[in-house]
Order: structure tokens, then sequence, then C-alpha cells
């Protein structure tokens, strides 16, 4: 079964995201203060996660990121669900429209009417990297940044969303499994009507 898109601000392809600016992605090597930065979301539809893409562009320094999907914790990211290390961007900032893909993800279940929140940071504080996640063209949300490695997080407010989509499973019911579930169900009415006709 193909995967299906729990979620996405990515446009078409060509598009993808806004090139040319986005959130700061740093260690304290390159601009002396480290930023990692949360995307507040919620899934479209509920499902296992296969595969995350993510629009971050390069600027300078040490080209590694990592990467993590968070619990809510009160508007702020919280529980660190799952994490993928030693990614690198393959797009130079100013450029469109390059992915970080992390794909072969399994055991992670997102479900409908929760908030969770992919966060984007450099490898380690003192790294030297200074790369930024791309702008969404079109999508806003709760922004959370992190100046300490993620020990602490502050909520910036609504602002444009980094660039992602999460892909994966959907758990709603397929339509084979649906007429078979109308068929169990129509069977089980006439069984109780044919008891009450006694």
């Amino acid at each position: 079964m193909a995967d299906s898109t729990l979620y996405s601000n990515l446009g078409s392809p060509g598009n993808l995201y806004y090139c040319c600016e986005g959130w700061t992605i740093s260690g304290t090597g390159t601009l002396g203060t480290a930023y990692a930065v949360g995307e507040e979301f919620q899934v479209t539809a509920g499902g296992n996660v296969s595969q995350i893409d993510v629009g971050v562009g390069y600027v300078e320094g040490t080209n590694l990121f990592k990467v993590s999907l968070d619990a809510d914790n009160g508007g702020l990211p919280g529980t660190v669900l799952d994490t993928w290390g030693n990614l690198a961007s393959p797009q130079i900032l100013g450029g469109c429209c390059g992915l970080i893909t992390i794909s072969g993800i399994s055991g992670l279940h997102l479900s409908i009417g929760t908030n969770y929140w992919l966060v984007v940071a450099p490898e380690d504080v003192d790294s030297t990297l200074w790369g930024a996640w791309n702008f969404s063209n079109s999508t806003t949300g709760y922004l959370a940044s992190s100046t300490d490695g993620g020990m602490t997080w502050t909520n910036d407010g609504v602002n444009p969303q980094g660039a992602f989509d999460v892909l994966g499973g959907s758990t709603t019911p397929e339509p084979s499994s649906l007429l078979l579930l109308g068929t169990g169900l129509v069977g089980a009415f006439g069984v109780i009507r044919r008891k009450l006709n006694r």
C-alpha cells in the first residue's frame, strides 16, 4: 500500500517552499548563539509514520542537522517520540527545492486531534552549523525556539511554518473493510429481528 500524507505544508513540485528565507538553525560555533526550532502541527489522518521530508537550506559550517518528532507539552515541544541525526541538507539556502528525507521510520503512530512538534536542530549546541528551515509558501502555525539544545523552549506565537511533510500508512478503514463491516452489521440486525419476531 502506498504511503498517504498525514500532514504537509509543501507546495507543488518545483515550488515546494519559499527558497530564500527561513528560521535560523545554528550552533554557537558560527553565529555565537545556538538555535533550534519547533513547529506545531496536527495530522489530517491518523497513522503510522514511515517518512518525513524537511526543507532546510545550508549556509555555512558543518552541514549536519537532527530532526525529532515531539509530543506537546502545554504549547511547547515535550517528550521526544523519535529522533534522527546526521542529516545533511542537499540544498544551499536561496535555491529550491531540495528536501532532507527521513525514511524507513517504524513504530511511530500519530493520532488525529493531537498536537505534535517537528523540531530541527544542530547536532550539538557548539556546532558550526548555520542553516535555515525554509518557510512554507502558505502555512502558518505556532513556532517554538530554543537556544540551549532543546532543554528549554520559548513559544514565539503564530508565524510562517517551516516546510515539511509527514507520510505514512493511514489507519482510515479501506473500502473493502467497510464493506465487510456493513455486511456484518446487516447480518446482526437480521438475527435480532428474527428473535423479536418469535
